[in-house]
């Protein structure tokens, strides 16, 4: 008898603890869950809205792709259609919306004369159908390696983009720039081949060409592009052995024309924003390290950490003139926010060097809004070799944010750290953040340890590890004040009695005013769209 009545009373206070940890759903957010349909099986899988209460799936599987039309009032798939009449050797490069429509650009490689054959096939969002493919250029050999996907579990399945694509402040121009294979492998002696090809929005070509950098592979840094409406294309360049910045004109006769930049040559940045303002000069925006540290594991292996020690924003024109320049340093009480005792006694030291900053904080987000104003948002990532159990594992980090307005005169409103925790052995996955912005507020979502449900502002988060279940929250950020909440949106193992699987933030798309889709798994060879309504 004594055994039955232990055993109630552990029950009952595990259902006590279980209802404990039960948080109260935001109201902010009214969440729906919509009506299942097959799944589609892709590496790649991205989503546009027309902003009109329709939506459209891309789905990229090899030389396969899937439109998945949605229909995000009723909440069911309204079509889908299988396309696999591409060119052969064909790789996706990007997806960029223009206009009402969406543009697949994709690759084709020719082994035999090693070149790469660069098209464009539009979308017709309405319908979900494509068209047909446009040849827009060929290149003189084959292409270097641009950059390689985030969230990849090894080297050997990261997806490679070779032709990276830019568009002007009004979306009238884009520009497609890549690097052909260097000829010859001594960096000293190499001076890199890089090619420009700008077109109107409907990918009609303005101008392009294949153009020879002044300065070779070792002396120059790449930076930054961009284009302008008007389909001027710039590059920024750091001159690694005279420490100088140069804006580089890529003229539509194929020449460059270097500009020098009145910036200090000692920064370093690991990315930084080229882009066009409304009045046509052009914008550069970023943070910035005055070192590079680098940290050796228990393991011995050694890594380059950036320290971060603000923010520099300057605008400039065609030429290099820097008009107006300004420097936002991160004060010390944000870079302690969060931090240990032994990291904040260090900070202090670094301090009185002028040294203090946040380490591998990335710039992620860069929101131009309609009052000339601009909303910035970095988090920290880094990755690591460690002991996880009995064997060395690579660990993903994702850590805090910083998040920082600054009006349309340069003025910082606010600057923001917000404490986040997440590992995973996984890449990307489930992990780090994804930005929307309201109506008079910015949603920052991401996956949190449900310890963490209660936590106060001021409190370092637990640890999330990815594949953990975990749930759904959200920064909410008044543009206006800077004030934040923390917003509990949904238990991703219990959406309204649904179980998401395979949960990845870069799935979290807008789908019109005020609202918020995310695709899930939920086994039985299904998907579905959760919907996320603001209510304010």
């Amino acid at each position: 008898m004594k055994t039955i009545k232990s055993l109630f009373a552990v029950l009952l206070l595990l259902q006590t603890i279980a209802f404990a940890q039960t948080p109260k759903l935001s109201k902010d957010f009214n969440v729906t869950v919509g009506t299942p349909y097959q799944v589609v099986d892709a590496g790649s899988k991205e989503y546009f809205s027309d902003n009109n209460g329709h939506a459209i799936c891309v789905k990229t599987d090899g030389e396969k792709v899937t439109l998945q039309k949605y229909d995000v009032k009723s909440m069911k798939e309204t079509g889908r259609k299988e396309y696999e009449d591409f060119p052969p050797a064909n790789k996706l490069q990007d997806i960029i919306q223009a206009g009402d429509k969406l543009y697949y650009v994709f690759s084709s490689f020719n082994k035999k004369a090693k070149q790469e054959d660069i098209y464009a096939r539009s979308i017709n969002i309405s319908d979900g159908t494509f068209g047909t493919a446009k040849l827009l250029f060929t290149t003189a050999r084959e292409v270097a390696v641009a950059s390689m996907a985030e969230g990849a579990t090894s080297i050997f399945n990261m997806r490679t983009y070779r032709f990276m694509l830019h568009s002007s402040f009004d979306n009238s121009k884009l520009m497609i720039r890549y690097r052909l294979k260097p000829e010859i492998k001594d960096d000293s002696k190499n001076y890199d081949v890089m090619g420009f090809y700008v077109f109107d929005s409907n990918f009609e070509k303005q101008w392009g060409g294949e153009v020879k950098m002044p300065y070779t592979e070792k002396e120059m840094n790449n930076i930054a592009y961009g284009v302008t409406k008007d389909g001027k294309a710039f590059m920024l360049a750091r001159l690694n052995e005279s420490k100088r910045f140069e804006l580089l004109n890529i003229t539509s006769d194929l020449k460059v024309v270097p500009n020098k930049i009145d910036i200090d040559g000692n920064l370093i940045f690991q990315e930084l924003k080229l882009v066009e303002s409304a009045d046509g000069n052009l914008t550069c925006l970023g943070f910035y390290a005055a070192g590079i540290d680098v940290k050796v594991g228990w393991t011995g292996s050694a890594t380059l950490s950036y320290n971060m020690n603000g923010i520099l924003d300057w605008k400039m024109d065609g030429n290099g003139k820097v008009l107006e320049k300004h420097d936002y340093e991160f004060p010390i009480d944000l870079i302690n926010q969060y931090e240990s005792k032994r990291a904040k006694e260090k900070n202090e030291k670094r301090e009185s060097q002028g040294k203090a900053g946040i380490n591998d904080l990335k710039l992620i987000d860069v929101a131009l809004n309609p009052d000339g104003s601009t909303i910035i948002v970095g988090e920290q990532q880094y990755v690591r070799r460690e002991l996880h159990g009995t064997s060395t594992e690579t660990i993903y980090y994702y850590g805090d944010m910083v998040v920082t307005k600054i009006d349309g005169a340069g003025k910082l409103q606010w600057m923001k750290k917000l404490p986040k925790t997440q590992i995973g052995m996984q890449g990307k996955g489930g992990l780090s953040v994804k930005y929307m912005k309201g109506q008079d507020a910015s949603y920052i979502l991401y996956l949190d340890n449900p310890k963490n449900i209660d936590l106060q502002l001021s409190e370092v988060p637990a640890k999330h590890e990815d594949n953990k279940g975990g749930w759904l929250t959200a920064y909410k950020i008044d543009d206006a004040t800077g004030n934040i909440e923390k917003h509990t949106v949904c238990d991703i193992r219990d959406i309204k009695g649904t179980e998401a699987f395979q949960f990845k933030t870069s799935r979290i798309f807008n789908a019109g005013d005020k609202t918020f889709l995310l695709e899930i798994y939920i086994k039985g060879k299904q998907d579905t769209m959760v919907k996320m309504q603001l209510t304010k």
